[in-house]
This record gives structure tokens, sequence and C-alpha cells, in this order.
């Protein structure tokens, strides 16, 4: 229907157009042949600039049509969303949560924890890069001392990340918090593995981290944790456990 909508409109266009600037022609070519004697019932030329003034006019209307679809036709396309930032082109978004934290790692994966795949790193090899300043620290409920979370807060007055060599990212179900992190090292690997579960509870059983955090989980929240290692990370490739290499992220200014 809308290509029907169009050829109508082409065509009364082109014979607005051709009213407005060939009168004469367009009287001889459409309706001259309805007289016997063309010449002697022409029409004269306060006709001819009338028929001029409503193409003119016929043309102006079809301006007026075609800007007005085309602007609700711009209005119904998708707007671009609000610009991407640094941060989000690293690690997606929404942007991720710090855990500004001293980790003190483990050499052996712990029981009971649920072990979340590590999406990315980034070293630090040159210096810690200026965005993580920025982040949020990690919390739940603005809670940013759960029972039990990774690692310890440090003296308050130098961040624990600044120590740090590398960054991991994990995505962990909304309630549940990083508990424990393994890095191995040797001379050619480093292999990392974050372990997420509950909060400890103030009293009774400590709860199923397991059932409570599955790996399923629909919602969930972006976190950077950072590693201290013994040294550069240099050469040394970095693995999971399982010796899958984690994708390496760019510094983005």
């Amino acid at each position: 229907m809308s290509w029907v909508i169009g050829a109508l409109a082409v065509t009364l266009g082109i014979v607005f157009l051709w009213g407005l600037f060939a009168p004469r022609s367009q009287w001889r070519t459409l309706s001259a042949w309805l007289v016997s004697n063309p010449g002697a019932h022409e029409p004269s030329g306060a006709a001819y600039g009338w028929r001029r003034f409503l193409s003119g006019v016929g043309v102006l209307g079809l301006l007026v049509v075609a800007g007005s679809a085309y602007s609700a036709d711009l209005a119904r396309q998708p707007r671009p969303g609000p610009p991407v930032t640094a941060v989000e082109q690293m690690w997606g978004s929404p942007t991720p949560t710090l855990v500004d934290r001293a980790v003190s790692p483990l050499d052996a994966p712990p029981a009971g924890f649920v072990d979340e795949p590590i999406l990315g790193f980034q070293r630090f090899d040159d210096g810690r890069p200026e965005y993580l300043r920025a982040l949020s620290a990690f919390s739940i409920l603005g809670d940013a001392n759960m029972p039990g979370y990774v690692g310890s807060p440090g003296d308050g007055t130098v961040s624990p990340v600044g120590a740090s060599n590398l960054v991991v990212n994990v995505r962990g179900p909304l309630l549940c918090i990083p508990r424990q992190v393994v890095v191995l090292e040797s001379e050619t690997a480093i292999q990392i593995a974050v372990y997420y579960g509950l909060r400890d509870p103030l009293t009774g059983a400590a709860p199923d981290h397991v059932a409570g955090c599955p790996l399923e989980g629909v919602v969930t929240s972006s976190v950077l944790i950072p590693i201290e290692l013994s040294g550069p990370v240099g050469e040394r490739v970095v693995q999971n456990l399982a010796g899958n290499a984690v994708p390496e992220v760019a510094v983005v200014e």
C-alpha cells in the first residue's frame, strides 16, 4: 500500500511542477483536444497565471505532507542509547563494582562454595589504571562489610588495590558475595579461581552456598577483584584452574 501512495505522490508532483513552470504546454497536452479550434479557445494569460498559482500551492502541499511523513518516520526510529563509557567498553554494562580489599589467595579450592567463571582479566604491569579509583565498592543493599566477604579492608588510608598486579572480572548471583580466591603461580602460568557463597549468618548453622548461589542465576552483578601476585604477570598466561586461558581486557582510556 505504501508504494501506491508513493507513486500517486510522485505523479501529482510531476503534474503540479508541469503546471507551475509550463502551464501553456500542460493545457495544450491535456485540454486542447477537447475543443475543435484550440487556438481560438486558448486560455488567457490570467488563466495561465491562476493555473500556475494552483500548481505552486499543490507543490507546497506535497512538500508539507512529505516533510510531516519524514518527521513521523524519524520519531518512530529507535533512539540511540547513552554513550558507552570506557569502563563499559572494557567490562560491559552495567558498570562493575570493585572489591576494594586486600585478598589473601588460597592454594587449593575450598569446599562448599561456587566456582564462578572468570570472564576476563586486566594486568597492571605498567601501573594501576586511573578508572579504578572511580568505581564504587562492592556491596549488597549498602553493606560493604558482609560476614564472610573475601579479603580485608586494610587500614583505610591506602587502597589495597594499589598492591595488586591484576584484576579479574566475575558475575555472581545478586545476593551472593565473593568468598575465596585461589591463585596458583608458576614460571609460565597463573591459574585463578573465584568462589562465591552467601554471607555468614550472625547465628545458626552455615547456609548452603551451592544451593543459594546457582551458576544459572538470572540476576547477577559484575565485580572486579584485585589480586596481588609474587611478581608481574609478564609473559605468563592467565588461566582458570582447568587450564583454560582467561581473555585479557585491554585498558581503554
